[in-house]
Formats: structure tokens, sequence, C-alpha cells
């Protein structure tokens, strides 16, 4: 089973390869799901984040308040380390088991969607990594837009993550997002066909 990594910047357009790869039936584990399914109420991961964080990141259902622990992890790099401490064993934990399956059905190809895939050393194991990219004030564009953000706050979500340039010196396949839809999937098109055969 080959495992290609799936990883860009924040908004650079990693949902859209995603979606368009489980159009094709090829299955994706997606880290920021499972990373929602580590923090549901009830679970382990979700008391040890409060009692480091306190409640004041709880929604009043006593669901996680993304936008408020957002808040303080994308201004403090130890707060974010202390998240990512508690999430990252228990998101590989989950993906470890959903490859597991996968392995068992002699699936060819897995894909594994991560967004820090490059700045956690690929700890997941791909066996290659294809990076979605697109200009730095596309991205900032897009991430404003989507997550109603300023500019300094997009800017700080941007800059807690690796440069896309670095990214683009560790990946072994690389999607430019800046063109028209499709012309990506033409792009990961010839990926995975290159991958297959």
């Amino acid at each position: 089973m080959f495992k290609l990594g799936l990883t860009g910047g924040i908004a650079t357009g990693k949902s859209t390869i995603s979606n368009y790869l489980i159009s094709k039936n090829i299955p994706v584990l997606d880290a920021d799901k499972i990373a929602r399914l580590v923090v549901e109420p009830g679970t382990p991961g979700l008391s040890e984040i409060v009692d480091y964080f306190g409640d004041a990141i709880l929604q009043d259902d006593h669901t996680l308040n993304r936008k408020a622990l957002g808040k303080i992890v994308f201004s403090d790099a130890q707060a974010r380390d202390k998240l990512n401490a508690i999430t990252h064993p228990r998101i590989q934990q989950m993906m470890t088991e959903q490859l597991a399956q996968l392995a068992k059905q002699n699936t060819p190809l897995v894909v594994l969607d991560i967004p820090l895939l490059l700045e956690n050393h690929n700890v997941a194991g791909a066996d290659a990594v294809m990076l979605v990219t697109i200009p730095k004030h596309v991205q900032l564009e897009r991430l404003m837009d989507r997550d109603q953000l300023t500019l300094t706050e997009a800017e700080n979500r941007i800059t807690a993550q690796m440069p896309l340039s670095e990214k683009e010196q560790l990946a072994d396949y690389i999607i430019d997002n800046s063109g028209s839809i499709t012309d990506t999937y033409k792009q990961v098109d010839q990926i995975i066909q290159q991958i297959l055969f």
C-alpha cells in the first residue's frame, strides 16, 4: 500500500484536492477530521486540553471552542506546542488504526491529508509528499476571506507554519493551485498515474 502525504499551507486549497481524490474513490485519511474526533466531549484529549487551558476554551454545550483556542495558540508558540503534544499522539494512533484496516483490504493507494506533515518530520510515514502551493498574497486573501480574519490574524496563522518555499524543498510532488480548478485536477491526475502505474 502506497501512502501519499498531502500537505500545504493554510488556505492553499488542500481540501479541494482531498475532495477530488475522494471523488476518485481514493481513500483519504484526514488529520483535521481525526483531530476533531480526539477532542470530542468525554474524550481524554478534551479533558487534558481543559486541564491546561481552562474552561474558557469550551462552548456552552461543553464542546471545544476552536476560535477561542485558536486565538491563544496562534499567538503563543508554547501554548501551541502544548496543544500539539496533547493532540498529535492521539491523531497518530487513530490514523495508524485506520491504515491497518485499509492494508487488510489490499488498498493500493491511501492519501494522508496532514496539514503539518513536514513540520512534524513525516512521523506519519508517508512514502511520498504532495504539496499544494499558491503565491503568498493569494494565500493571505483566501485565508482572510475564508475565516473572516484581519490581515494580522491571517499573517500570524501563516507564519505559525513552515514557509511554503521551505516545504517545496522537501516535497516529492508540487501542485500549483493558483490556476484554474481544471488545471489543478490535471496535475493531481498526473501524479496519481505516476504512483499507481
